[in-house]
């Protein structure tokens, strides 16, 4: 069963940070809405920002806040997968995340926990349809660290990446909001 926003705010509300983290420990991916689904009018909130990433000097598009009714995906480890270090992403039922797309290869990409850096990676598979980072292709092969908010794409199916911290973060901020 998917989980929507919706159903983690009051449980931010609840916790500390550190109770939370202790509780969903893994970062991870909110489904994007298509754009196509937006109502008239709401088109305005979607007018994208851009910030210099001062340690990298990289532009960035910060993404609009998600929809609480926007869905959750926890990006962690199904016991059907062997390969220990990595959180496969796939069209097939065995991989650790199942997206289900005509346009997200079998065998599509993999997250990863860098141990020397600390932060998670995204390594494309050499997918028929790429894998994008902030509107980037990767390189096959080739890891990509990923920041809170960044906008992973495999194939046609847009998701925003948070880690648990920084989905602790979005929530709060997002309570603050309503």
């Amino acid at each position: 069963m998917s989980r929507m926003i919706n159903d983690y705010l009051p449980i931010a509300r609840s916790l500390t940070r550190e109770q939370f983290l202790e509780r969903y420990p893994e970062p991870v991916l909110i489904q994007r809405s298509s754009p196509d689904s937006l109502a008239p009018r709401e088109e305005y909130g979607n007018t994208q920002k851009m910030r210099i990433d001062p340690s990298t000097k990289e532009l960035r598009i910060e993404q609009p806040l998600p929809s609480p009714l926007e869905s959750v995906v926890p990006v962690s480890k199904a016991e059907r997968n062997s390969f220990a270090s990595q959180v496969l992403v796939g069209r097939t039922d065995s991989n650790d995340l199942v997206v289900a797309h005509l346009t997200v290869s079998k065998h599509h990409a993999f997250f990863r926990l860098d141990d020397t850096c600390g932060r998670f990676t995204l390594t494309d598979m050499d997918s028929t349809n790429g894998t994008r980072v902030n509107g980037q292709a990767l390189a096959g092969r080739q890891p990509k660290a990923l920041d809170d908010g960044d906008l992973v794409a495999f194939g046609d199916m847009n998701f925003i990446f948070y880690t648990a911290g920084g989905f602790y973060d979005l929530l709060v901020s997002l309570s603050a909001l309503r």
